[in-house]
């Protein structure tokens, strides 16, 4: 029996990635795993307005249709990718900054993060109904109506879910202006040394004016899905809420790349040689 535990053993420890790398570079390694998440999620809340298009469309043969707004493809047959897409989306930006809970930035995406699960799990009402459709909540039960909608009500969720959406584009903006914040050198580093020219203000200066045009794209985005007009085929809120959702993308990604990009080099296992001929050598000095 012992040599067949030592045999299992044996087979299971190589199976042990949590514990190969040294303390420094496990962390590195978990680092790094982090920040490629981060950068797939961006990349994701970009590409999920194409996602449901392109899926009504070819996957499932619904043919070309956008809808009037995202919040619609709900009550569509890519439910499951929207609510899919922005759960991911949400428990990311509710939790990504989860290591640093004083900051304004935590603040900002933890209110962004619940907002956006707040506009999936309290959906906007059902498009397209004719005039006098029973809504949901009455009896007999609607089709296509969510439990949240036949609990609450049709018209109560759908402002329950406006709120929540205005709220998510409002912290979009937030949080890239805290992005452009960060690139705002400190007091003491704006401090020009003797005899040196002035510093720059801004550790980036460009990413500095982008993150910062893109807060206020988003914010006018955010009033044009309310105010503005259509444009085509496609309306005033599908527009502000599509432009939003892709200029906070740019500049998340922005953010990933330039601060939390994946390091190009990647941590060394640990290793099981004995010590060095140096270190025997220091060690009895």
């Amino acid at each position: 029996m012992g040599a067949l535990r030592e045999g299992i053993l044996d087979f299971l420890a190589p199976m042990n990635t949590h514990s190969r790398y040294p303390d420094s570079g496990r962390d590195e390694a978990y680092t790094r795993s982090y920040r490629v998440i981060r950068l797939v999620v961006g990349f994701l809340g970009i590409l999920l307005p194409i996602f449901l298009i392109i899926g009504e469309a070819f996957f499932l043969r619904a043919g070309v249709h956008v809808r009037g707004s995202l919040s619609a493809y709900y009550h569509t047959s890519m439910q499951d990718i929207f609510v899919g897409g922005l759960c991911v989306i949400g428990f990311l930006l509710a939790t990504y900054m989860a290591g640093e809970p004083r900051t304004l930035d935590f603040l900002a995406s933890l209110i962004a993060g619940v907002a956006v699960l707040g506009v999936v799990f309290f959906p906007t009402s059902r498009p397209g109904l004719p005039v006098g459709a029973p809504a949901c909540g009455s009896q007999p039960e609607p089709p296509g109506c969510s439990p949240v909608e036949q609990t609450l009500g049709e018209h109560t969720t759908a402002e329950i879910h406006a709120g929540f959406a205005i709220a998510f584009i409002i912290c979009l903006a937030v949080m890239s202006f805290l992005f452009a914040a960060s690139e705002v050198l400190s007091g003491p580093e704006r401090l020009p040394a003797p005899y040196q020219p002035k510093p720059s203000a801004f550790q980036n200066p460009v990413l500095f004016v982008i993150h910062t045009l893109c807060a206020l794209i988003i914010l006018i985005a955010g009033a044009w899905a309310f105010l503005g007009v259509d444009l085509g085929q496609l309306t005033r809120l599908y527009v502000g809420e599509v432009a939003s959702v892709w200029t906070f993308g740019v500049s998340w990604l922005l953010a990933g790349f330039y601060l939390t990009a994946p390091a190009m080099h990647r941590p060394k296992p640990a290793t099981t040689r004995g010590p060095s001929p140096a270190t025997d050598a220091a060690v009895t000095r």
